[in-house]
Formats: structure tokens, sequence, C-alpha cells
């Protein structure tokens, strides 16, 4: 079923080290499930950019996918901006997911330190990436069943 697929990773990439091994993780994933599935992967320069990027994507008439991946990370600061960020990134990109109906899976990291991003997106440890990329092939069967 997931053999006809063309997936578009969307990755702020603020911290490159982290969404390197996010990015990792959510490939792997998909070619676990089928090695045919095609994907592309753009960069924007943090997670506060993923929701006009997804908006770009979904609206184009250039391009066409049938599902998205957002990865990215944000992390604490010295001050409350990572909250800012971080609620601003999640209440954009579902509200764009819902308004648009396109299957989505969300591997923006929210952490306190960056060890604790490391182990978040690391395939040997959470694997937020992989987990993101399941979630989207989810959505896009559900998507497939109730909207053809």
């Amino acid at each position: 079923m997931h053999s006809e697929l063309n997936v578009l990773l969307i990755v702020g990439r603020f911290y490159d080290d982290i969404c390197d091994m996010l990015v990792d993780g959510a490939v792997s994933a998909l070619k676990s499930k089928n090695s045919e599935i095609k994907h592309e992967v753009i960069n924007v320069p943090g997670a506060f950019e993923i929701p006009a990027a997804l908006s770009f994507a979904i609206m184009s008439d250039k391009e066409s996918y049938d599902g998205y991946v957002a990865l990215g990370c944000v992390l604490k600061g010295l001050t409350e901006h990572n909250t800012h960020v971080s609620t601003s990134v999640y209440s954009a990109i579902r509200d764009i997911a819902i308004h648009h109906a396109v299957p989505l899976g969300m591997g923006v990291i929210t952490a306190d330190s960056r060890e604790l991003a490391w182990e978040r997106a690391r395939k040997n440890g959470r694997n937020v990436g992989g987990i993101a990329a399941e979630a989207m092939l989810r959505m896009v069967e559900l998507h497939r069943r109730f909207l053809g």
C-alpha cells in the first residue's frame, strides 16, 4: 500500500546535529516499510519556519505529496522563549494538518537540554524521527480510507 508514496520531510535545522539524527530515523523508518517510498527533504532555518513551509508545500501547484513529516528541535534556554516557540509551532502545524486534511507526522522535539534531545532523536534512543514517519504512514492509510 505504501509503494506509491511521495513524502516531504520539512526540517527546522537550528540544531543541525539533532536534526541529522531525526532525518536519519525518519528515512530509515520509511525504507523499512517499503524501499520504494520516495521522499524529499527541505530545510528551513528553525522550528518556527516549519508551519510556513508546510503551508507552501500543501498549496503548491508544482509538487504533490502524500504525506508530510515535520522535524526539528526546540531547546530550553534562559528565558521562556522556547515555550512560546514550541507552543506556536505545534499549534500551527496541527491547525494546518487539520484544515487541509493532510497526513502528517510530528517530530519536533522540545527538551530541557541537548542531552535529552539527543536521547529522543537517536535511532537507538527514542527515535522521534522514526516514530513521526510511522505516524504519517498510518495517517496516509486513514486518509486513503476516508477521503480516497
